[in-house]
């Protein structure tokens, strides 16, 4: 998540507020941030062969105040400049708090994070441990640097567990090779050619690109009642307007199959784990523009669930290339292997009704809340090797869904209007109304 894909990936969360936010809250949110799991160090080990480990920083950047008021139209050009390499969880500061007032009268906040510190899930955790009284883990719960004997003890335990999953791999690759050597194997069928939609413009590497970033709100109440009145859940509802984006855009046609990665986690709020998220994947049809049922993609979530259970309780792992052996690679190897692809259209992440200590600052309630993950210095050479596509994520407030998509398709997805347009088409589609950042 730092080094190995080329390009650092940070999480961000932004909370919109109607008003204006004090500054002495959002030094107290700091303050107990700073004392909480976000601020870990990863050093390095002293048998190669071992996982870096973490431990507590006694470092962090200041809160960012910012006194320039931003436009309200202009939220997402802030947020992109809230991205910075100052952010590095090898000198100890792994994240940052920034906010600006509005030119509306409100407020916009920022928490950015290395996806190495932690995922979605631990970051939600950790402001909601902020806002406690006493939090029952904290960063001092991490330890601080060992003895180069102790180290090197755990150093040793730690390789020779981590080559287990290694040595199940790597006759799991044996017997699949004989296997197949054995069998016959059918061609395979030739990939459905992706179509352009009219109006969209292609990029090529000599000219500048960065990922189109929307955002948009959606009533809450209109976002359930349509998610009901089609069969369907929020999360259901959700995986379909991002499958009728892609299809949109010019990246599947109906009759299609989406595949589409589905993060999970099992995090309880006091874990002390940086990231525990889990991928599931669900295969969804492509539907003509005029069909809104959501029975399909609801049973298509329900088998990728049960599968992803079944697949849990058995400890097969479906890793193209172990994670405990790609750690013991050196970098430099790691860089020359080709990027693991699963097939998948993108990223659906879905954070549900957020907490009330989470969407909450100082007293004052977020109108909407936005999360995202974002590769940064992503170009179009970088987001094509990774297959294009959408990620997307949707978070809940009170009154408010919030939606916010990457475009990762160099060649579909050249500027934000190509997919604020198409995504405001699709949510037409589906009689919903958009109020766009």
């Amino acid at each position: 998540m730092h080094h190995g894909i080329g390009n650092p990936v940070f999480n961000q969360f932004l909370w919109r507020f109607d008003t204006s936010l004090s500054g002495v809250e959002l030094d107290k949110l700091h303050g107990n941030l700073a004392r909480g799991l976000l601020s870990r160090a990863v050093i390095a080990p002293v048998l190669p062969t071992a996982r870096h480990r973490w431990i507590a920083s006694s470092t962090s950047l200041p809160v960012d105040h910012g006194v320039e008021v931003v436009d309200a139209g202009a939220v997402l050009g802030w947020a992109e400049q809230r991205i910075t390499d100052r952010v590095d969880p090898e000198r100890g500061v792994g994240w940052q708090l920034a906010s600006a007032p509005l030119s509306d009268g409100g407020t916009v906040v920022s928490l950015v994070c290395s996806h190495m510190v932690a995922d979605g899930s631990a970051m939600v955790a950790a402001i909601r441990q902020a806002h406690r009284e006493s939090a029952p883990v904290a960063a001092a719960d991490l330890g601080t640097r060992p003895s180069i004997a102790s180290a090197l003890v755990d150093d040793v335990g730690d390789t020779v567990a981590q080559t287990t999953p290694i040595a199940k791999w790597c006759v799991k690759k044996v017997v699949d090779a004989f296997s197949r050597a054995s069998a016959s194997t059918p061609p395979k069928s030739a990939p459905v050619p992706r179509r352009r939609a009219v109006g969209t413009s292609a990029t090529t590497d000599d000219r500048p690109w960065r990922p189109p970033y929307v955002v948009v709100e959606i009533s809450a109440e209109q976002w359930h009642d349509t998610a009901a009145e089609y069969g369907g859940t929020s999360n259901s509802l959700f995986i379909a307007v991002m499958t009728a984006l892609s299809e949109a855009l010019g990246r599947a046609v109906p009759g299609d199959e989406l595949r589409w990665s589905l993060p999970y986690s099992e995090r309880d709020l006091d874990d002390l784990d940086s990231n525990s998220t889990k991928i599931i994947p669900v295969r969804v049809p492509v539907s003509e523009p005029g069909d809104r049922d959501l029975a399909g993609v609801r049973k298509a979530s329900k088998v990728a669930f049960t599968e992803f259970g079944a697949r849990q309780a058995s400890g097969v792992s479906v890793e193209p290339i172990p994670l405990p052996l790609i750690q013991m690679l050196p970098d430099a190897i790691v860089a020359r292997l080709p990027m693991p692809s699963d097939g998948a259209e993108g990223l659906c992440s879905n954070l549900g009704h957020l907490p009330d200590d989470f969407v909450s600052i100082g007293g004052v309630r977020a109108r909407s809340v936005a999360a995202r993950a974002t590769f940064a210095g992503a170009d179009a050479a970088s987001a094509r090797a990774l297959g294009g596509g959408s990620t997307a994520w949707a978070s809940e407030t009170d009154d408010t869904v919030t939606i916010t998509v990457h475009g990762m398709d160099p060649d579909r997805m050249a500027r934000d209007e190509d997919v604020r347009a198409a995504m405001d088409d699709v949510l037409g589609r589906w009689n919903l109304t958009g109020r766009f950042w």
